[in-house]
């Protein structure tokens, strides 16, 4: 179904990953990282992902599953981009602890459109 979308927020905009041509399509010019989370670190970190439920895609599954299979789709896809720091030397962090409506305000998503988790991705002990 493809129910979770995955954006990048980065210095100069968020981007929306488009897994068919595999690559990053500008969304908006803005800098979000400091709204992708509470922690003093995620304004200044390299890479902020930010994976946002598609709940017009979602809607396809049974109201009472919709929750479930998005938040394991989430978990398993964060899991993974961990299991590549990991492998290639990067640190990151994942986040759920962000506030929704603030952060899809400056990403100009849609009603349908909630970011639920972050993922902050940069290198180990870097200081900015």
């Amino acid at each position: 179904m493809h129910e979770i979308d995955i954006y990048a927020a980065l210095p100069e905009g968020v981007y929306r990953y488009d897994p068919m041509s595999h690559e990053l399509r500008l969304k908006r010019a803005v800098d979000a990282r400091n709204l992708t989370g509470y922690q003093d670190f995620v304004g200044d970190a390299p890479l902020d992902l930010v994976y946002v439920v598609n709940h017009f895609r979602a809607d396809q599954f049974p109201a009472e599953q919709r929750d479930t299979f998005a938040g394991v789709a989430i978990g398993a896809i964060s899991q993974n981009v961990s299991l590549y720091c990991a492998a290639v030397g990067l640190a990151c962090v994942v986040r759920g602890w962000l506030n929704p409506r603030l952060l899809a305000g400056a990403m100009s998503l849609n009603e349908s459109e909630i970011p639920v988790l972050a993922q902050t991705i940069g290198h180990a002990g870097a200081t900015v």
